[in-house]
């Protein structure tokens, strides 16, 4: 059986301050410290993603068989299926300003509203 981490488990470990990093990949956990500096995209691409999900960026950039081969050896465990919940469940901030823009836009419409009202009632 594989070690299960949680999603803030894997935050922690981001390669800052000396700790390593860890990135997830299809639900997996994998420790690329020691592979940074050979990764052919270069360390920074691997840096933008440590503590993170990375399976999007992965799929997109298109890797190797060789290379996904090669990834099992890094894999440290799985996340945890509560930790998985919390990725797919959290709001974003991006989610909570469209929220904030909506009620905006909700309450400005019935402000509105209620000035047409006055006016046609009154004149």
């Amino acid at each position: 059986m594989s070690q299960e981490y949680s999603v803030s488990e894997v935050a922690q470990n981001n390669g800052r301050d000396g700790k390593p990093v860890w990135i997830i990949y299809k639900e997996s956990v994998y420790d690329v410290t020691k592979f940074i500096n050979e990764h052919p995209g270069g360390a920074e691409s691997i840096l933008e993603y440590a503590g993170k999900d990375a399976t999007k960026a992965f799929n997109q950039v298109g890797h190797s068989s060789d290379a996904i081969k090669e990834m099992k050896s890094y894999k440290i465990g799985v996340i945890r299926k509560e930790g998985m919940q919390v990725l797919s469940t959290q709001p974003t901030s991006a989610d909570i300003d469209l929220n904030e823009k909506q009620k905006q836009q909700q309450a400005n419409s019935s402000a509105s509203e209620k000035k047409r009202i006055k006016f046609f009632f009154c004149c």
